[in-house]
C-alpha cells in the first residue's frame, strides 16, 4: 500500500535546504545603508552570523525571513524567491530574534502555554 501523506512527509524531511543571497542591499528611509552588496550561499546544517553592533546582522535576518523588503538583490530559499513570496520562507524557516518583546514578565513555559494552547 502506498501512502501519499507519508511520502510527502518523507520528501520534506529529506530535502536539502539551501539559502542563496545575491547582491543584497538594504537602505533605510533615513539613508542608513544596512546591507551593501551581500552575497552568500548556505547549505544544509548550522550557520553562525557574527559581527559587531551595527554590522547588519539583524537587518539581514529580518530581510531573509520576509519582515522587510531589500532595496535590491535576491534571496532564494530552496529555489523559492523570498522577496516575491515571503510566505514560503515563513512556513519553512523558524526565526527567533534576540529581543522580540513578547510578554517579558512571562517565563518560557508560560509563553509557550499562551501561544501554543
Amino acid at each position: 500500500m502506498y501512502c501519499i501523506a507519508c511520502h510527502t512527509i518523507v520528501q520534506k524531511l529529506t530535502v536539502m535546504n539551501n539559502l542563496s543571497i545575491q547582491q543584497l542591499c538594504l537602505t533605510y528611509k533615513n539613508g542608513v545603508q544596512a546591507l551593501n552588496n551581500v552575497s552568500l550561499e548556505i547549505g544544509q546544517g548550522m550557520f553562525g552570523l557574527l559581527g559587531p553592533n551595527g554590522a547588519g546582522k539583524s537587518s539581514l535576518m529580518k530581510t531573509i525571513v520576509g519582515m522587510q523588503q531589500p532595496s535590491s538583490g535576491s534571496i532564494y530559499f530552496n529555489q523559492h524567491d523570498v522577496v516575491r513570496d515571503p510566505a514560503y520562507v515563513k512556513q519553512n524557516l523558524g526565526y527567533l530574534p534576540q529581543d522580540f518583546g513578547v510578554y517579558p514578565k512571562l517565563s518560557a513555559y508560560q509563553l509557550l502555554q499562551h501561544l501554543a494552547v
